[in-house]
């Protein structure tokens, strides 16, 4: 690392360690050492196999199964592991990193994870990607995972102006927007946004499973709406056993509210004004997360309506493209039960996104403009 003319110092030739090599880890690894300023990455495992497919893949450059020297010249080092297993990893890394050496993590709680790094004698940042999978293991990781999501930095009293920026740095070197939460907010947001929601989606298949009869009906059509919401139940068990042991008080204070209101509908479901205003205030709520800008950042989507018949995303992106649009990502909408057209389409711009309504439009697609 050395320094611009303004004093901030230009990251480039980093060496970095990733202790986890997993779905996270190994995504972290496959999007990292393609970017301009990671010079080399060294990995820790228990998985051997997996360390050696990396290292043939030339995702790695070197590895160890053990948590030892190797680890000394990196310049930062994340910890992708459980939850409840990353505070005595650090205490552990930190006896063979050098005194320069920033140490962060990617786990999704953070109360006992910032306890532990006061007793660090050097820079640590907190650090949680809002990504994940129902998939586990090395094999199943993604080279673009990161790109377009949030990652959230934890601020707290020994978060070094140094620190933050170095991470910040490789979070935009890997396309990810990165989000600054205090940490004493940060777990029950997550609490709220994320370990609840999975909760829900869990319980709703075992209620699926407590309902049915012997003949599967409720399973067999358990597709659309059901599928698309209970799809995060198919999770790593153990990462959210971890998960929801370390955050169980946040979990269980929005778990309370979460009763508070299904206990509300309850009361209200005889009355069909209330019904309505139940469904019309979400209904008004969720479409405002569209717009909704962080840090700045927007996503301009558009959603068009097409037919399900081969060559059928071909066509749209084909226009978009001889029209000079670039598509910054694209989803199929599985289920048309509450949304308009069968395919999401985020733009770089809000420019594009209107070009793009306009040739849609012209060539006979029904478009919608989320904005």
């Amino acid at each position: 690392m050395s320094e611009n003319k303004n004093g901030k110092e230009n990251h480039t030739n980093l060496q970095v360690g990733i202790i986890g090599l997993g779905f996270l880890g190994g995504s972290l690894a496959k999007s990292l050492i393609k970017t301009d300023i990671v010079k080399g990455i060294i990995a820790y495992d228990k998985n051997l196999e997996s360390l050696k497919l990396a290292k043939e893949e030339n995702v790695i450059t070197d590895y160890s199964t053990r948590i030892d020297e190797k680890f000394y010249d990196c310049d930062i080092v994340f910890i992708c592991i459980p939850v409840k297993y990353i505070p005595d990893t650090m205490i552990e890394l930190e006896k063979f990193v050098n005194k320069n050496c920033i140490i962060t993590d990617t786990g999704s709680t953070k109360k006992s994870i910032i306890e532990q790094s006061k007793k660090l004698n050097r820079e640590f940042i907190g650090g949680h990607p809002m990504v994940g999978s129902e998939r586990s293991g090395y094999k199943t990781s993604k080279e673009l995972l990161f790109e377009n999501s949030y990652y959230i930095i934890t601020k707290s009293a020994n978060s070094t102006q140094r620190a933050i920026n170095l991470l910040k740095d490789l979070i935009l070197s890997i396309k990810a927007i990165p989000i600054i939460i205090d940490e004493n907010k940060h777990d029950y947001i997550t609490a709220t946004i994320s370990h609840v929601p999975h909760v829900i989606a869990s319980s709703l298949v075992r209620l699926v499973k407590q309902l049915d009869d012997e003949n599967e009906i409720m399973k067999t059509l358990a597709a659309g709406g059901f599928k698309d919401i209970t799809r995060i139940a198919s999770s790593d068990p153990t990462m959210w056993e971890s998960i929801c042991t370390e955050n169980k008080d946040e979990i269980l204070k929005v778990l309370k509210n979460f009763k508070e209101i299904v206990n509300q509908f309850e009361q209200e479901i005889y009355n069909s004004e209330e019904i309505y205003n139940f469904f019309d205030s979400s209904k008004k709520y969720r479409d405002s997360f569209i717009n909704k800008k962080i840090n700045g950042n927007t996503m301009p989507e558009l959603n068009v309506s097409i037919k399900d018949e081969n060559g059928a995303i071909a066509k749209v992106a084909t226009i978009l493209s001889e029209n000079n649009i670039g598509i910054k990502n694209i989803e199929i909408i599985n289920n048309r039960e509450n949304n308009y057209g069968a395919l999401k389409i985020v733009l770089n711009s809000y420019e594009q996104m209107e070009e793009g309504y306009r040739v849609l439009n012209k060539s006979g697609y029904e478009v919608k403009k989320n904005i």
